[in-house]
């Protein structure tokens, strides 16, 4: 095939895959044995009878399944085979750690693959070219690469919805509105907001000529079988919307609900800081210069007037994907980065005219030095992952506990018990009986973490009937009895763990019982304390999710 033949014959895209890999390898076994990213799917847990349910659907739950199957359930069975040839029993929770980065970094290849066989049929092969390596070397996408969140595969799967749409305007087999359709679901299963890449589907078919008349374009059997299969694709990706729909249907209206003020905003929109975001993906340079080049497409375009070519159509279905996502996403009262990222890729796509444009002129050499200074950020992405200190924090517990130990942590510290070597039990600090825990020789005593969010939503959705009546169910408030030096003496364990996520909280008591600990106002003192590095004041992404903090070890001191 024409697009296979393609990448497998340039050399400019392998460089740029070859780039993508290194500075995705760079770091990768950022947490050692877990993700810590709280907002991680590939690890997440599956029960059931053949352990295939999630536990909630506030999140879908496709990546989950793909990385069980491709990832996970391989490595159970390895381990479960060398106990019973061996006796022994190995702990691969790094391999498991690896193997689930390994599949993120495949899928983020197979981004840049796709968006240069994308664009090489719409602007040729100099912008496809330089647009593989702007793919490549955008810090921000390597920072979500280093994730096990769904974000980055989402970019993959919209990505191959982009490339089936864009043979839809170019061929009138039913099959790629068929594929087009099943991924657009597949996406939503991976993330709920991946559904918005379906508007592509609709303004493929309406710039296509595979039509004769009005009545028939509007009515056509093509697009609505197209439009079929993406709820179609969904259900392929999560069957529980239909097996557990009582429990779906509860957990994606909450989901809606809580989204766009988990940050408490209670009114307004935030269309300018979603455009402010975009920086944090590709840099102050590239945001710039992608910028520009999209208004000059535009302009390239109208001159043109021929809106019939490969480049228009092209960069009329990415411009219609971000318009919608942009006016969606954008009227939420609050914005992270994520949010903003699954739509930065086609804003890249829609630099193709001006590209085509400077291919054999001067312009093109400004690209290297923006090519250069991405790549520098790239590495220091690389850099502070794997100079988190937490990774040796790990090293430092394993190192310094004993059989008998107990341990208290933090909800934001390292879990310990997934450490091999160490044989740790993982416990509820609440737990009444955990003193009479077996299964270990070391127990850690996992204290909850007081996001306030109970409270928060509480008062945002004071007059949701819906919210008050089922809000509870999904945030509890937090047992602040147990944050006292009392209670820290009764549980008296040798070790203290604490995370600065988990004292900069709402709740006084909870800060200031963490502020004491640390102030050695308890029979504790620091022996191990480690703090992330800014980098430096030029380099983006400036802040990466779940990375910058303190972690504090404390011993008791001796004869207390």
């Amino acid at each position: 095939m024409f697009w296979k033949d393609t990448i497998r014959r340039d050399p400019v895209l392998i460089i740029a895959l070859l780039l993508a890999l290194v500075f995705s390898l760079y770091g990768i076994q950022w947490g050692r044995v877990e993700c810590w990213n709280r907002d991680q799917m590939a690890l997440r847990g599956l029960h059931g009878f053949f352990h295939l349910r999630p536990s909630n659907y506030l999140k879908p739950p496709f990546h989950t399944f793909l990385n069980h199957a491709l990832i996970l359930r391989p490595i159970d069975h390895a381990e479960y085979l060398t106990k019973w040839l061996s006796g022994r029993t190995i702990n691969l929770n790094e391999a498991r750690l690896l193997g689930s980065r390994l599949l993120v970094v495949g899928m983020f290849l197979g981004t840049i693959a796709l968006a240069f066989a994308i664009s090489r049929q719409a602007y040729g092969l100099f912008a496809a070219r330089v647009i593989a390596l702007l793919f490549a070397t955008s810090a921000g996408f390597i920072e979500y690469d280093h994730f096990l969140s769904c974000d980055s595969p989402l970019l993959f799967f919209m990505m191959l919805t982009l490339f089936f749409a864009q043979r839809i305007t170019l061929r009138s087999e039913i099959s790629n509105y068929v594929l087009a359709g099943l991924l657009t679901g597949i996406c939503t299963a991976t993330k709920y907001s991946g559904l918005a890449i379906g508007i592509v589907i609709v303004a493929a078919h309406f710039l296509s000529r595979n039509e004769k008349s009005l009545k028939t374009l509007f009515l056509s059997r093509r697009l609505a079988f197209g439009l079929l299969m993406v709820p179609v694709g969904f259900i392929i990706g999560n069957p529980y919307a239909i097996l557990d729909w009582k429990k779906f249907s509860a957990d994606f209206i909450y989901y809606c609900y809580v989204t766009p003020h988990f940050e408490g905003q209670m009114s307004g929109h935030a269309y300018v800081e979603f455009l402010a975001r975009i920086p944090e993906i590709i840099g102050w340079p590239g945001a710039i210069m992608i910028g520009a080049a999209i208004t000059i497409s535009i302009l390239l375009l109208i001159r043109r007037g021929d809106f019939r070519s490969p480049a228009a159509i092209c960069f009329a279905l990415t411009a219609s994907l971000f318009l919608l996502y942009y006016a969606k996403i954008g009227a939420f009262p609050h914005l992270q980065t994520r949010y903003v990222l699954p739509v930065v890729p086609f804003l890249i796509l829609m630099a193709g005219p001006f590209l085509q444009m400077i291919e054999g002129h001067w312009p093109y050499v400004l690209l290297l030095p923006l090519l250069f200074y991405n790549s520098v950020c790239c590495l220091f992405v690389g850099k502070r992952f794997a100079e988190d200190p937490r990774t040796e924090a790990q090293s430092w517990i394993i190192h310094h506990t004993f059989h008998g130990y107990v341990l208290e942590s933090s909800s934001g510290a390292p879990h310990w018990e997934k450490l091999p070597g160490l044989n740790a039990v993982e416990l509820d600090a609440a737990s009444p009986n955990w003193s009479r825990a077996d299964g270990g020789d070391v127990i850690d005593l996992r204290m909850p973490h007081a996001s306030g969010r109970a409270e928060l939503f509480a008062r945002i959705f004071q007059d949701n009937p819906w919210m008050k009546k089922h809000g509870s169910d999904y945030e509890k408030e937090t047992d602040e009895s147990l944050f006292t030096g009392t209670e820290l003496r009764q549980r008296n364990p040798n070790i203290v763990a604490v995370y600065s996520s988990d004292y900069q909280v709402p709740s006084d008591k909870v800060r200031n019982y963490y502020l004491d600990l640390l102030a050695g106002k308890f029979p504790y003192d620091i022996v191990f304390d480690g703090q992330t590095v800014d980098p430096p004041r030029w380099v983006y992404p400036r802040n990466i999710d779940f990375l910058s903090g303190r972690i504090t070890i404390l011993g008791r001191r001796s004869g207390k």
